[in-house]
């Protein structure tokens, strides 16, 4: 026997044609509403406890709030009832807005003069910083004065002669020990000549004989950093050096 084959027929147009996106939203929106919602699980004790520490927060902040309104509404209530007091009284309107202008003069004096005590306690704080910076900070049990870089002088004889400056030719008398000034040995001069301020010597010499007078004797203590840094002139890597200067001339 012959198989009779039935023949299908072309699709429809509805079948063929895919959904559009407001089809696929309205089917999905179908598909939750049959859905059957899960029942949510319990909580348990601690998270009852820290829901109900929760809720009683935000009441106390929540009458908190209403409380601070009710004072604000108090203190207005009788701030009007104070002026219309003021504008009844003797005098009338002009004394309660001579007052007023009073109170509002006074407070602005109030604040200039706060901000102009501020500005000047700034002024004096930032030329505090600059004397440190530029003249150093002295210790006046020891008489020590710690300059820039960490150079520490002390002055043995005050000069009586004219004050060294940058760019000066400062002639002095030397004597350099290593680490402290009964340390070992490491070099001297009679006289040496340098110009102050141009970097012919180490910046510790530099900054430490600014500001003698001649005939003044100055003790130099010079770190690394403001010295010969790691290199060993003879009193071990990175030693600190320790300056004997008597200044002779300055022209």
């Amino acid at each position: 026997m012959e198989k009779v084959v039935e023949m299908k027929g072309p699709p429809s147009e509805e079948a063929a044609r895919p959904m559009s996106k407001k089809e696929l939203r309205a089917q999905k929106k179908a598909a939750k509403k049959t859905s059957v919602a899960k029942p949510a699980a319990p909580l348990t004790k601690e998270e009852l406890h820290v829901q109900k520490k929760m809720r009683r927060k935000e009441f106390i902040k929540e009458k908190e709030i209403e409380e601070m309104k009710e004072i604000r509404k108090e203190k207005k209530i009788l701030k009007q009832k104070r002026l219309n007091r003021e504008m009844n009284a003797p005098g009338g309107v002009p004394e309660a807005l001579r007052k007023k202008k009073q109170k509002i003069a006074e407070k602005t004096r109030k604040m200039e003069k706060a901000k102009s005590s501020q500005n000047q306690e700034s002024d004096q704080n930032d030329m505090t910083i600059l004397d440190r910076v530029f003249n150093g900070s002295v210790d006046e049990e020891t008489g020590t004065s710690t300059l820039r870089m960490g150079v520490k002088c002390i002055d043995v004889t005050e000069g009586t002669g004219t004050a060294a400056q940058d760019g000066m030719l400062a002639t002095v008398r030397y004597k350099l020990t290593g680490k402290s000034f009964t340390g070992v040995f490491i070099d001297s001069s009679k006289s040496f000549n340098f110009r102050l301020g141009k970097g012919e010597v180490i910046q510790g010499w530099d900054i430490g004989v600014l500001g003698m007078q001649v005939g003044g004797r100055r003790k130099i203590i010079v770190p690394p950093k403001a010295g010969y840094g790691a290199k060993d002139i003879g009193a071990g890597c990175g030693a600190t050096l320790c300056f004997d200067i008597t200044l002779l001339a300055c022209r």
